[in-house]
Formats: structure tokens, C-alpha cells, sequence
């Protein structure tokens, strides 16, 4: 087998599986819900336009925001109450 023709099999095989993911995203398209929880933290999306690669971007954005906010509050939360000897030792 030349390499040309490896290259096209290849590339026949990638133009499938595109065509492929276009069809489920059509096929869902309209009914896309997706949810995401970490630890005590989640999110719910849905969304009649929006294709599910897309509304999963958005809501993995979304969560990471959340999360670094979340710690945020936290080391807040242990420098107020004056913590930090206790949980991290005194020295």
C-alpha cells in the first residue's frame, strides 16, 4: 500500500467519522441537556439550538470559574477565622 493511498484512506476515515458526529449532533439537536457536579458544585444546562460540543464547552467553562471561586471563598473563610495555625500547624 503507497503512502498516497494510505494518506486517502486516512482521510476518507476522518470525513466519515466528521459526518458521523454531524448526524448525532442533528439528531439532538433540540433536546441537549447536559449536567456537570464537582463535589458540592453543579451545573445544569439545556438548550433547544445549541449542539452538545458547544453547551459542553460552555458549562465546563462555567464549572472551572465556579470552582476556582469556590476555593477562593474558602482560603477566605480560613484567613477570617484566623485557621491557618490549626490546620497548617503554628510555627
Amino acid at each position: 500500500m503507497s503512502e498516497s493511498q494510505t494518506e486517502d484512506d486516512l482521510n476518507e476515515k476522518v470525513e466519515e467519522l466528521e459526518n458521523k458526529i454531524e448526524r448525532i449532533d442533528e439528531r439532538t439537536n433540540g433536546s441537549n441537556q447536559i449536567r456537570i457536579q464537582a463535589y458540592d458544585l453543579s451545573i445544569k444546562a439545556s438548550s433547544e439550538e445549541t449542539g452538545m460540543r458547544e453547551l459542553l464547552s460552555m458549562c465546563s467553562a462555567e464549572m472551572e470559574d465556579l470552582t476556582e471561586r469556590a476555593l477562593i471563598g474558602q482560603y477566605q473563610e480560613i484567613e477570617r477565622e484566623d485557621l491557618f495555625g490549626q490546620i497548617f500547624g503554628d510555627d
